[in-house]
């Protein structure tokens, strides 16, 4: 593949051209050369570059934490084990987010089965009470 402009990458990986600028800010893709107009260019390392970050950023990987996987992946002295041990750690990290969102649930639910609904002003209602309230709710 020959050499591509910012919006030529852009358009091939998905993503928008500010989103390019940014990686290319953090260090997690580089242009390959300019035009002798000044423009940035990028060869189809660049595309493998953004479409490994694209699919990182789907298992939940931060750009930080992707900037680690590349330099991996680059490294001569990585290895598989390597790179479980940062799989596993983001897997125990999913897992503590899903019992946070699990507990947030459990108090949204809670919440709403205490509030009436209905035309009652919203000094009535359990769920103002609580948002303006210094504890934490039973549900939690």
């Amino acid at each position: 593949m020959a050499d591509m402009t910012i919006g030529q990458l852009a358009r091939e990986s998905g993503v928008r051209t500010d989103t390019i600028r940014y990686y290319e800010m953090l260090k997690l893709i580089e242009p390959v050369g300019r035009t002798n107009s000044g423009y940035r260019l990028y060869d189809a390392e660049s595309s493998a570059r953004v479409a490994f970050i694209k699919r990182a950023k789907l298992l939940g990987f931060k750009l930080s934490e992707i900037q680690s996987l590349l330099e991996l992946h680059a490294s001569d002295v990585g290895t598989a084990q390597d790179m479980l041990d940062l799989t596993e750690t983001k897997i125990r990290e999913a897992q503590k987010d899903i019992e946070d969102l699990m507990a947030m649930k459990k108090s949204l639910e809670d919440l709403a089965a205490e509030c009436p609904g209905g035309d009652l002003p919203l000094s009535d209602c359990p769920i103002v009470t609580f948002l303006h309230s210094n504890h934490k709710h039973e549900g939690k």
